[in-house]
């Protein structure tokens, strides 16, 4: 009920809407709202969908009940009892995960870190314990949610903390042999190090991320970021010979599917990382045409996220330069 409780109440203060008001437009009683979002009473499924509409969040509160249906009781099951794991219960896991996920590209990281690392904690503990075939499944499911709370930790400005999940991703990831995991835990470190200002770190993670064995979209990210790096530190004709090494790929990347860990890689997504390395590149008219076709591209929930921000600032310094 607690992460229930905070996405719903954080959805109806960003749009206007007081506990009397919502519970007016919904035709609710407002002792049970209030009860619901005091979190003394359970929601249910026709509430969530009735404040999703109200607010505008899609289906995020409904899903934000997942994990308390039947697959709930399975996942439950499964810690429980982890030599039984089964394919089903991994599937429940994964998809309450990308929940959490969906919800943090609309309410930020504050109403999910808790959650997240308790979250965390328990799929750890199961891991330790899985066996059998399904096992590897569940370890892209850990990998992936020590990851999701090193990216909460990145928005909180956590930089230290988040940087030691991530390496508890990569070697959960290396484990597997999981490229993309991989690939999108080293993405995190090189923001990590370009918020730090260390552009050698910058480049170093994410050629790291570049040379895995990820999908083509995702090549195509880590390797703008690195020429990006390179056009910082000065060394051109490297960030040029990359920047035309990775318009090419992503030529052959528009037919392929984005890996579920990084869902938006569309590729008209994939113009904003190109328009940072024209950007630094000193080619401003060329970064803002690039960087505004991407955010365009997002779904209008997306395009104020935390994770747009620096494009969006990226955009305004291209436009008045």
């Amino acid at each position: 009920m607690s992460d229930f409780a905070d996405l719903a109440r954080k959805a109806l203060r960003d749009s206007g809407y007081s506990m009397s008001a919502a519970a007016r437009a919904l035709n609710y009683d407002l002792a049970y709202l209030s009860r619901v979002l005091n979190r003394k009473q359970a929601p249910s499924r026709a509430l969530a969908r009735a404040l999703d509409e109200l607010t505008g969040m899609q289906s995020t509160l409904v899903e934000s009940l997942e994990p308390r249906t039947i697959d709930g009781e399975r996942v439950s099951h499964a810690a429980a009892h982890p030599f039984r794991l089964d394919g089903a219960a991994v599937s429940a896991l994964a998809g309450a995960l990308a929940a959490q996920r969906h919800a943090d590209d609309v309410v930020g990281p504050e109403p999910l870190i808790g959650a997240a690392e308790a979250q965390r904690e328990a799929l750890l503990a199961m891991l330790r314990e899985a066996r059998g075939s399904h096992r590897d499944a569940l370890g892209a499911v850990v990998s992936e949610s020590v990851q999701f709370v090193g990216w909460l930790n990145i928005e909180l400005g956590r930089y230290a903390r988040a940087d030691n999940f991530l390496n508890e991703a990569i070697a959960l990831a290396d484990d597997i042999g999981d490229g993309s995991l991989i690939a999108q835990a080293y993405n995190l470190k090189g923001n990590i190090a370009r918020q730090r200002g260390q552009f050698q770190a910058v480049h170093r993670n994410f050629v790291a991320a570049y040379v895995s064995e990820s999908t083509k979209r995702q090549r195509v990210v880590n390797g703008a970021q690195a020429a990006s790096a390179l056009a910082l530190l000065g060394r051109r004709s490297e960030a040029e010979r990359m920047l035309n090494e990775i318009e090419m790929l992503r030529d052959k990347a528009a037919d392929e599917n984005p890996p579920g860990t990084a869902y938006w890689l569309t590729p008209e997504w994939l113009s904003i990382p190109i328009g940072h390395v024209h950007f630094h590149l000193g080619r401003p008219q060329q970064a803002a045409a690039y960087i505004s076709h991407g955010l365009d591209s997002l779904p209008p929930e997306h395009r104020q996220a935390l994770w747009t921000r620096e494009a969006r600032a990226a955009l305004e310094q291209a436009e008045n330069a």
